[in-house]
């Protein structure tokens, strides 16, 4: 029987090129041959974003506005509204409640849980710049007052004791340094019988020092990412009954190279002057050094979502 092409003697091997490395070539406008149309590494599904451009106000940096072209209208990372919907869905949430958002970015997550839940939400962001454009966002969409954005200083940021049902954070505490004292603080302004869910960066047990510093030495702020038993041991210490402690990293892969690979078709045939092509140029660096990471196994998403269950604990020793 003939061989076919694919598996006759000398045939050259199918080549699966990393998202990463595409994702830098196709900014430089290089062409990548390999043997057959290249695939994405996972099924998409339906990811569909209000990807419509418009004019940018005034007080919307070059960065801000591209950062909105990739994830979305009012969106600062990987996840539009619906993705947001269902990763609080745990919270079971309804109007009574009140909830903080620690790391916000430009508010898009707050918005759509405000909206839906129709609840009141404060979200602060550590990023000054991000922050107020969130805020400016939460006011043109009317929700000034029930989905505000402030800057906030996660070193040094104190919260009321017990007056927050629900704590919800994107991707925000891989970058404080200081996380012991931080969710401390987020525990105690809990109150009894309240939740804690989060999804965060973490290192791979084991990960190779020279990936990870790679990494590390690419963010535009020094990370201080702890591993996904770091913080199953740290909620276990503070007696929180945790529900959920689960690897996402799949689904946000998949979120992320989709996004990406619409964006860059959406660039075909547009000029750009030089502050956008600039500020391009450095989101593709900071995506491209971020999704190598996380091919090479080095860096992954976790979820986490815990209750208060002892509202006698004492934090202050742990």
């Amino acid at each position: 029987m003939a061989q076919s092409a694919d598996t006759a003697e000398g045939a050259a091997p199918k080549v699966r090129i990393p998202f990463w490395m595409r994702l830098k070539a196709w900014w430089d406008g290089h062409e990548l041959t390999v043997r057959e149309k290249q695939r994405t590494p996972y099924e998409m599904g339906d990811l569909s974003q209000d990807k419509v451009r418009y004019d940018s106000p005034e007080w919307a940096s070059k960065r801000i506005e591209i950062m909105q072209e990739i994830w979305g209208k009012g969106m600062a990372g990987p996840g539009d509204p619906a993705y947001i919907l269902k990763l609080v869905k745990p919270f079971a949430l309804d109007p009574a409640f009140t909830v903080i958002d620690v790391g916000a970015g430009l508010g898009g997550p707050a918005r759509a849980i405000s909206e839906h839940f129709d609840i009141w939400i404060t979200g602060l962001e550590s990023d000054r710049e991000i922050a107020d454009a969130g805020m400016n966002l939460s006011t043109m969409a009317g929700l000034g007052k029930r989905a505000p954005v402030h800057y906030f200083d996660p070193d040094h940021y104190e919260f009321h004791e017990s007056t927050i049902d629900c704590v919800f954070s994107k991707e925000a505490l891989y970058l404080v340094e200081d996380k012991k004292r931080l969710l401390i603080e987020i525990i105690n302004m809990i109150k009894h019988r309240g939740q804690l869910l989060f999804t965060d960066y973490v290192v791979a047990e084991g990960a190779p020092a020279r990936e990870l510093q790679a990494w590390m030495r690419g963010e535009p702020v020094p990370p201080h990412p702890w591993t996904k038993k770091q913080y199953e041991e740290a909620l276990t210490e503070a007696q929180l009954d945790v529900r959920i402690k689960e690897d996402i990293t799949d689904e946000v892969y998949k979120i992320i190279t989709a996004n990406w690979s619409d964006f860059l078709s959406s660039l075909k045939g547009r000029e750009l002057d030089p502050p956008t092509s600039h500020a391009i140029s450095e989101a593709v660096e900071l995506w491209t050094r971020r999704t190598r990471a996380i091919e090479a196994g080095v860096l992954k998403l976790c979820r986490f979502h815990a209750l208060k269950k002892n509202a006698e604990k004492l934090l202050s020793d742990w």
